[in-house]
């Protein structure tokens, strides 16, 4: 099974999706790696979860399919996201967007799933727990939660981190796992 790194983009009308499906179309990007990514969108029928959604969603076959296995996985996943989320800063309008590892299994209407309330003295504090991009509309009716920032014009985001490479059960760390098995022998192998 693929696990795919994607930018998952909702619109608030099929003319903003048409907009932004043009936006995007044929984009290629140069990566300081030396790759060249292709971005292609996936079958509109796959994103169509929910009733009256109007997204789209684009990846690259040339980037890892297997989420982040590698150093180089890590480094090339988190320039295309760096890069996307300029693309997207310069285009269209849309409602919501997000890059990440299976970006559309996350919609819109499901973003209040991923508040987190923190007391801070006398008062309660919402923070957004993913990295996206949503309207400022959006932010109000979220009760603008606190980690997030001016993106553009009418939008917000909570900032991209990046992707997170982990040495243990890797690819690209052998020793490392074999010593691991060596002194976890019980321990299930989550390769």
């Amino acid at each position: 099974m693929a696990i795919i790194f994607d930018l998952y983009i909702e619109c608030h009308t099929p003319e903003e999706l048409a907009a932004i499906k043009s936006h995007f179309e044929g984009l290629t990007l140069e990566l300081q790696t030396g790759k060249t990514t292709h971005w292609v969108f996936q079958s509109d029928r796959n994103l169509q979860a929910s009733e009256g959604v109007n997204a789209c969603s684009l990846y690259s076959p040339q980037l890892s399919n297997s989420a982040v296995r590698t150093v180089t996985d890590a480094i090339e996943c988190t320039e295309a996201g760096i890069r996307l989320y300029q693309h997207l800063q310069q285009g269209p309008d849309f409602q919501f967007a997000r890059v990440a590892w299976e970006a559309s299994l996350i919609e819109v209407n499901s973003l209040e799933d991923f508040l987190d309330y923190y007391c801070c003295g006398n008062s309660e504090e919402c923070r957004l727990s993913i990295q996206c991009v949503f309207t400022e509309a959006l932010y109000e009716q979220l009760g603008k939660p606190s980690n997030c920032k001016a993106y553009r014009p009418g939008y917000v985001w909570t900032e991209y981190w990046g992707e997170v490479y982990r040495p243990l059960w890797s690819s690209d760390q052998k020793k490392l796992n074999d010593l691991y098995r060596e002194f976890f022998p019980h321990t299930k192998d989550l390769e």
